[in-house]
């Protein structure tokens, strides 16, 4: 399609996303029109699944289109609200932040639990196994474990830095993208599992096995992002 042009450089969403805002308010997409599927979208913009999933999901969230699951992406009818894209933090950036840190951060907490971490992974390791049980996995019960690692692992940084981290992950791009990826009822169970090892290995003060577990579960975080 010559009305779109490849994208280059950081922020890559922002760029596709600005793209298709104009080919949509400008009237080359009306309403009801389909979208380019992500895979043509991929091959136009000459970039990876990602960035196009990102950008579909800010004008999804900008009431620009409506998505119909496995039906493709549809332009709506425009409600005269549209605002400007937030610059929040890119969803991957985040993930790549965590897939470099969280490894680190576990095997520091298996080396310097004390009492107080420990008993607060306890409680934290016996909620994810109700949930295990019941199927579910809860977005509190996740950030209360991967903060709470941060806390037992003897450095007053890696909180804060963590705090950031999910704080960063407070934003509606990041929930709607993982609620259609990482957070579906395929990987739910799974998710759960990887949490309850890397806290018993931090119980267990099994330092290299809470390091692997955790940098497995960060890359499968990411693979799940990435590839669904």
């Amino acid at each position: 399609m010559k009305e779109f042009s490849p994208v280059i450089s950081n922020k890559l969403y922002i760029q596709i996303y600005n793209q298709l805002h104009h080919a949509i308010t400008s009237g080359r997409f009306k309403v009801g029109d389909k979208l380019p599927s992500e895979k043509e979208l991929c091959q136009i913009f000459n970039v990876s699944r990602v960035p196009v999933r990102e950008a579909l999901c800010a004008l999804e969230l900008n009431g620009l289109v409506d998505s119909v699951q496995g039906g493709g992406v549809y332009v709506r009818k425009q409600s005269g609200t549209d605002q400007e894209l937030p610059q929040d933090v890119e969803p991957q950036d985040i993930i790549r932040a965590r897939m470099v840190l969280e490894p680190d951060i576990a095997r520091e907490a298996a080396l310097h639990l004390d009492d107080e971490s420990r008993a607060a992974l306890r409680e934290i390791c016996s909620r994810m196994w109700k949930e295990a049980e019941e199927g579910i996995i809860t977005k509190e019960t996740d950030r209360a474990f991967h903060l709470a690692v941060a806390n037992a692992s003897g450095s007053s940084l890696y909180p804060r830095i963590m705090e950031l981290v999910l704080g960063a992950m407070e934003q509606e791009l990041w929930e709607l993208i993982l609620s259609r990826t990482i957070a579906t009822k395929k990987y739910r169970d799974q998710n759960n599992l990887e949490h309850i090892r890397i806290c018993e290995a931090i119980l267990e003060g099994r330092a290299d096995d809470a390091y692997a577990g955790m940098k497995a579960h960060m890359e499968m975080l990411y693979e799940r992002y990435w590839s669904e």
